[in-house]
């Protein structure tokens, strides 16, 4: 089989986020609506739970762990695609592996962590694109030094801020105003309870004193209790879901982009990784959300505070107006099939 129109996804899959996978599983999607001569695969990790939601062939590890370097080299070698996106998963090794087989590289990053690894010297003339999603919303994505060093460097930069599909219609929405609950597709966990558990309570709390209703996504029963839980939604139908919403109440993660470039007021709070604090008390001081601790007590009382003042209300959407967003989407399909 040609492997001249072959790109290979390698999303990273570990600790509590599954930001990585979603992200290039909207991404391949829009390559394969743009073109369907383009073959798809993914390389995926043995114990990823979201593998059922592929609709792309893919390959699952056979290694443990800590030996996915290696799983990811051998299948490089194996496939041979013309095109690997790595998503915050890629080494030096594997740029340099890469060169050696001819196969175009591009990395995406969206924390300083990340975006820090692709200005390392060994990886200025190694990597062909790097696609970075601006953590900070309306700052500037890379510093005095970062700017000089793109400048000098092969490597082809692409700045973008949410990379999203879109149905028409929120298909499951109430016919009148409601309230959404989205606590993200990650396995995080506080107080030893599930996310998804602490933004149900709290949905429930908000419901009942408000008398709208609400909506949770997530895997629990929702009981007796005065919300409808919905089980995860493709991401168009998701977007579709918050465009519609009174108010999006989410993590500090993905998501509170996604709510931002749809115009709807947020409250927002860190539920993992290093970069959800930096992101709420950023938009925060902006008003672009309000904050909340990841309790259920403080998340009802502070959605129910918000729902209660229209100026509030009013003055949020306004400025979310104003904020500018970069669609990932259609720039990232577009440098794929030019390096086709």
């Amino acid at each position: 089989m040609s492997t001249s129109r072959f790109v290979l996804f390698v999303p990273q899959h570990q600790g509590g986020g599954t930001g990585e996978f979603f992200r290039l599983l909207t991404l391949a999607m829009a390559l394969h609506a743009a073109d369907a001569s383009v073959r798809i695969e993914f390389l995926m990790p043995k114990a990823c739970r979201l593998r059922p939601l592929l609709p792309f062939p893919h390959t699952e590890s056979d290694l443990p762990d800590e030996q996915r370097q290696q799983f990811h080299a051998r299948e490089l070698a194996r496939l041979k695609p013309a095109i690997v996106v790595f998503d915050k998963t890629c080494r030096g090794s594997m740029l340099r592996l890469c060169r050696r087989l001819k196969i175009r590289s591009v990395c995406i990053s969206d924390e300083p962590g990340t975006l820090g690894k692709t200005f390392r010297a060994d990886w200025l003339w190694s990597l062909d694109e790097h696609w970075h999603q601006r953590y900070l919303l309306g700052r500037p994505a890379f510093s005095a030094w970062q700017r000089l060093l793109a400048w000098i460097s092969s490597t082809r930069r692409v700045l973008f801020d949410v990379c999203q599909l879109e149905d028409a219609v929120a298909a499951l929405a109430p016919s009148g105003p409601y309230l959404l609950f989205i606590p993200g597709g990650g396995t995080y966990r506080i107080d030893g309870r599930t996310t998804a558990e602490l933004f149900i309570e709290a949905a429930d709390r908000v419901a009942r004193a408000s008398g709208l209703p609400a909506l949770a996504i997530g895997q629990a029963a929702s009981g007796d209790q005065q919300v409808t839980v919905l089980p995860p939604q493709p991401q168009g139908q998701l977007i579709a879901l918050m465009r519609g919403a009174t108010i999006v109440v989410t993590g500090g993660g993905h998501l509170i982009n996604q709510a931002i470039s749809v115009r709807v007021p947020t409250v927002s709070m860190p539920l993992g990784g290093s970069d959800q604090s930096l992101r709420v008390d950023d938009f925060a001081s902006r008003g672009w959300t309000v904050a909340a601790q990841a309790q259920p007590d403080d998340i009802a009382d502070k959605t129910l505070r918000l729902l209660g003042d229209a100026a509030a209300l009013q003055t949020m959407r306004e400025r979310l107006q104003a904020v500018e967003i970069i669609q990932g989407v259609p720039l990232m399909v577009e440098s794929l099939l030019r390096r086709l």
